[in-house]
């Protein structure tokens, strides 16, 4: 009886000759496909949560990332861990210690003598070297618990404005924070500014400088495929001579003469890294532009833009409502390809001091700091950023992956 009632209520496979996969439409198989992919869909959620913390990232932070939350108290202060339970006991409540600075111990008997001996007093105390700087004691005595939705800076949370229309939302609540003081999850860098919540804003502004310039490219790369690829003859022979023309153009030059050009208007850090960004988009259309040339080429002598003429279908409608729809697969996975390429290029320029600078934060900028010996030695909590990084770049790439082979029709075949 058992056997029979698990049998019941176990999941029925799907047969394979569905008559609902022969008539599903394209975007319907690449996600099947794509649900498919074990790494992909870990790579997705992983994904999906950077970005949301990214863009929600005043909601998730702690602490203002900005001078303004500066910690003056806790300068080069060590990550506050949060516990459940130490040799007090066990607590329902996450909490955290009371950490404070350690003074430097320094024989003022020696100093007032003068001399040698006060000058090695002096150097013996550790007060001289930067690893002094970094230890703080910690109270574990005096517990600070953690409290969700906690009111405190007020950030815009959706900031929608835009020409004369003031549509910027703001709030003073944050997902969680600690009743007195402040909590510092990634520690703090030499300024008292927190780690983690200038990490979680790094995220959102790298991400977006990719949108603009992927979103640039693709407008570029589809006028310009389209129209050689329709109109073939002479124009495809001008517009593939040019497009030649740029491949061939070594991106560093472009980006330091971009770099130098936009130095001498009066730009704040986000308006010249965003120019840069339509730059990098203007000039990257290339490999996307004669991929869907090629497509079109073929297409448009299919019957279906026959049809299209013959009611009366104007050129552009053609390319844009027919051709161009033909390749929206192949489009989309080669833009979500691109992403992390592009991010990589802002990450190298703000490392390289082109981009983005202080006191923007971006997670080239916070790269850039992280090649400090300073931070290297003592401060090796700053590398938190470069773990995040890495793990956006690589959830990129599996993502990409993921959905190439869902997109490729002959995949399953494979």
């Amino acid at each position: 009886m058992m056997t029979a009632l698990l049998a019941r209520f176990r999941r029925k496979p799907k047969p394979q000759n569905d008559e609902s996969y022969y008539t599903a439409g394209q975007l319907a198989l690449i996600k099947a496909r794509f649900k498919r992919k074990t790494s992909g869909v870990v790579a997705a959620w992983i994904l999906a949560t950077l970005v949301l913390m990214g863009f929600f990232a005043g909601f998730f932070s702690p602490v203002d990332p900005t001078i303004r939350g500066a910690d003056a108290e806790y300068r080069r202060g060590v990550p506050q861990p949060i516990f459940f339970w130490d040799d007090n006991g066990f607590s329902l409540r996450p909490f955290t210690y009371t950490y404070t600075k350690a003074k430097s111990k320094i024989d003022l008997k020696a100093l007032a003598g003068g001399g040698l001996d006060a000058l090695d007093a002096f150097t013996a105390s550790g007060a001289l070297t930067s690893s002094s700087q970094n230890r703080f004691e910690v109270d574990k005595e005096q517990r600070r618990y953690l409290q969700f939705f906690v009111k405190g800076w007020e950030y815009s949370l959706i900031d929608l404005s835009v020409g004369g229309l003031n549509l910027d939302l703001r709030w003073d609540r944050h997902l969680f924070g600690v009743e007195q003081g402040q909590i510092h999850l990634m520690g703090t860098d030499e300024d008292g500014k927190d780690v983690f919540s200038r990490t979680l804003h790094a995220i959102w502004v790298t991400i977006s400088i990719a949108i603009v310039a992927l979103v640039v490219k693709l407008f570029v790369s589809l006028f310009v495929g389209g129209v050689s690829g329709y109109f073939g003859g002479r124009v495809d022979t001008i517009m593939m001579s040019i497009t030649e023309a740029v491949r061939v153009i070594p991106p560093i030059p472009i980006y330091l003469a971009c770099a130098v050009a936009l130095a001498q208007l009066d730009l704040t850090p986000v308006q010249r890294y965003f120019a840069i960004a339509l730059v990098i988009g203007a000039l990257d259309f290339a490999t996307l532009g004669r991929r869907l040339r090629t497509h079109i080429l073929t297409e448009r002598n299919q019957d279906y833009v026959l049809a299209a003429q013959l009611c009366g279908s104007g050129t552009w409608r053609i390319i844009w409502r027919h051709l161009i729809p033909s390749f929206t697969s192949y489009i989309i996975v080669d833009t979500l390809i691109n992403f992390p390429y592009v991010i990589l290029a802002e990450t190298s320029l703000s490392f390289l001091g082109l981009g983005l600078t202080e006191p923007v934060n971006s997670l080239g900028v916070l790269l850039q700091k992280a090649q400090d010996p300073d931070i290297q030695q003592n401060m090796i909590w700053q590398f938190f950023p470069v773990l995040v990084f890495v793990c956006l770049i690589m959830a990129f790439v599996f993502v990409g992956d993921a959905l190439r082979d869902a997109a490729d029709p002959y995949s399953e075949k494979k």
